[in-house]
């Protein structure tokens, strides 16, 4: 138990994240928070609990309590932060900059009320995604509040930012945060790498009520360091998440974000997240999952092997630093196996990266707030699909089909059973498959992966079909020394359709050589081909090939197959990602840089719905990034 003179900010981060690693420590994380109920770290704290408790039980009762007490403590917050108008203001940075306790309250106040404002915000997601009726006017003002917040982030950074430089004597022309040299030597190695990360692309406006240069640099108190440090990270969670996930978004949503006044630079939020993942309060954890996250599953380029990944080779030491220098709410998780598995998956370390995800899937319990064990899980099944070990790829996929996203992972088990000629359990698990479907057609239950699965239901059966019969024949009727002509590829259908699926969403990049060479083997052209795999084929031929290296450029072979899909009407996914894997070619070749910008536009202009439009947009998104750091050419 903690000590009566504890931090209440040390207190709130115990209870908060006590509660993420265990849904059954709610009693306790409650208790904690119980003894000093009028503290604002404490108020602050139950917010976010009480968030919590709602994306976990959105029970209507729950919801609305949830939100009164969101509305009261941002009244409070307003209330305390508006006392004294103008002149309030001004004598609240001359105490901050003394070292009085009413400036460290004041952006303590404007850090919770940006966050609790974020939980509103949160809370409206959580009742849409609940089916809840909201109304239009609802959700407007829920974007409102969004950008609020938004700009309530982007002015305390800045302001916060400034007393932090004259505190520490750092260059005013920085705009992003780093640890003094006689804090670095106490962090740890992780710590002392984030020195260096302080360039961002684009200057950040700062307030002019925010710049005292006259009288601050002499007069702030040495025991203002913990205090400004402590608010320098926690702020820089909110701006570098917001500056992260924006610079995230799809090309579409770009001119509507823009017009509603959001903006985000990638770099800006990457360099924020860096330095708060080592900060004291509750804010830190959540720093150092958001960059795990990013840098192990939301940096596309990096995981599908993108043009901007082959020029750049920090990104692997990066996710090692992550996984290495965990903080101590996450060191012998769950979470902490999942992403070590995937930076051994980047790394290109396929045995590693199952050892990795068989630890954190072996958990007896796991009452995490997000169940690692299933992620694992999910995760070992593609992890042994690529290894080609369709026995244990079907089995993994077969047991986090009972628990989570039942039709994706049957489907999956039944395409990796079928692989491995075992059309008893494939079977089994197509009919599991299709009373799950059965049990949900509606719109809503609906999504591009769950058209895929459905577009290829009917082939599936057959391809099992011919497996079955092939094996039957091989059984009673071998000495006639002849099957049906389609029996034989039943299985490398399966294979076809496991390799597309993969292909979507991990690439080909890390993929170990045997499987690249067995993936060109399935794709060989044959008598008895189906013409629906034709253009399947022929890109993971291309893509398998370039990894491999057998040749330089393949810019003429995508274009072909681009051409032939538009002579012939394909206008699905495999159609945009030829469009994509061309326009990643041409841009890797300096004398076609121009045109792959050009073939940018197609992609831009593709607005239709198909299947895997998730990872190809993520992959966009990347591309376009990187062809924006490339100067244009003018053409004489």
């Amino acid at each position: 138990m903690s000590s009566d003179n504890e931090p209440t900010w040390r207190i709130c981060r115990k209870a908060v994240w006590m509660l993420i690693q265990n849904v059954n420590n709610l009693a306790d994380a409650e208790a904690l928070l119980n003894r000093q109920e009028n503290d604002l770290h404490i108020a602050s704290g139950k917010c976010f609990i009480l968030l919590l408790t709602a994306i976990q039980r959105p029970e209507k009762s729950r919801l609305e309590s949830a939100q009164a007490e969101f509305k009261r403590f941002e009244a409070r917050c307003g209330a305390m932060l508006d006392g004294g108008g103008w002149l309030g203001m001004v004598r609240r940075k001359l105490q901050f900059s003394s070292g009085a306790a009413a400036g460290v309250d004041h952006y303590d106040g404007q850090i919770a009320l940006a966050d609790v404002t974020l939980c509103i915000v949160g809370l409206m997601v959580v009742k849409v995604m609940n089916g809840y009726n909201v109304g239009h006017i609802a959700i407007a003002k829920t974007v409102y509040s969004l950008r609020r917040v938004w700009k309530m982030y982007q002015q305390c950074y800045a302001s916060v930012l400034d007393v932090y430089r004259a505190v520490y004597d750092l260059d005013p022309d920085e705009n992003a945060p780093r640890w003094p040299p006689v804090l670095k030597r106490r962090q740890s190695s992780s710590a002392a790498s984030l020195a260096s990360t302080s360039n961002v692309g684009s200057r950040m406006y700062r307030s002019a009520t925010t710049s005292f240069e006259t009288f601050r640099q002499d007069s702030v108190s040495n025991e203002m360091s913990k205090d400004v440090i402590r608010l320098m990270t926690a702020v820089s969670v909110g701006y570098g998440a917001f500056n992260l996930i924006l610079s995230l978004v799809s090309p579409m949503m770009i001119p509507l974000i823009g017009m509603l006044g959001f903006r985000g630079n990638r770099r800006t939020g990457l360099d924020a997240l860096m330095f708060a993942k080592n900060g004291p309060d509750v804010h830190a954890p959540l720093a150092w999952l958001i960059l795990s996250w990013y840098h192990m599953m939301g940096n596309t380029d990096f995981l599908f092997d993108g043009p901007h990944s082959r020029e750049n080779e920090t990104y692997v030491k990066e996710s090692e630093q992550l996984v290495c220098n965990p903080p101590e709410e996450f060191r012998n998780s769950t979470s902490l196996q999942y992403f070590i598995g995937r930076s051994f998956y980047l790394k290109g370390d396929l045995e590693q990266s199952i050892r990795a995800y068989e630890i954190g899937s072996t958990v007896l319990v796991d009452n995490s707030f997000v169940s690692m064990k299933t992620m694992c899980l999910h995760e070992l099944g593609f992890m042994y699909a690529i290894k080609l070990d369709w026995i244990a790829a079907y089995k993994k996929f077969a047991s986090v089909a009972e628990v989570w996203m039942k039709q994706y992972h049957y489907f999956m088990a039944t395409v990796c059973a079928g692989a491995a000629g075992d059309t008893t359990t494939a079977e089994l698990m197509r009919r599991r498959t299709d009373e799950v479907v059965s049990g949900c057609r509606s719109d809503a239950c609906r999504g591009t992966m769950n058209s895929f699965m459905e577009s290829k239901e009917t082939k599936v059966a057959e391809a099992l079909r011919w497996t079955a019969a092939a094996s039957s024949e091989d059984d009673a009727d071998s000495k006639h020394g002849h099957v049906l002509c389609n029996h034989c590829d039943g299985q490398r259908y399966c294979r076809l359709i496991a390799y597309e699926v993969l292909y979507v969403k991990y690439g080909v990049a890390k993929w170990p050589e045997d499987a690249l060479h067995a993936v060109l083997s399935d794709c060989q052209e044959a008598e008895d081909d189906d013409n629906t795999m034709l253009y399947t084929k022929q890109l993971l031929t291309v893509v398998c090939q370039r990894v491999l290296g057998f040749v330089d450029d393949y810019r003429q072979s995508l274009i072909d197959i681009v051409e032939n899909m538009d002579r012939n009407q394909r206008r699905d996914h495999l159609y945009v990602y030829g469009v994509y894997e061309l326009t990643a070619e041409q841009i890797r070749h300096n004398e076609t840089i121009e045109e792959g910008k050009r073939t940018v536009q197609k992609l831009k202009d593709i607005k239709r719905s198909y299947h895997f439009q998730h990872f190809y947009e993520m992959r966009c998104v990347s591309l376009q990034a990187f062809i924006e750091t490339k100067p244009s050419t003018k053409l004489v």
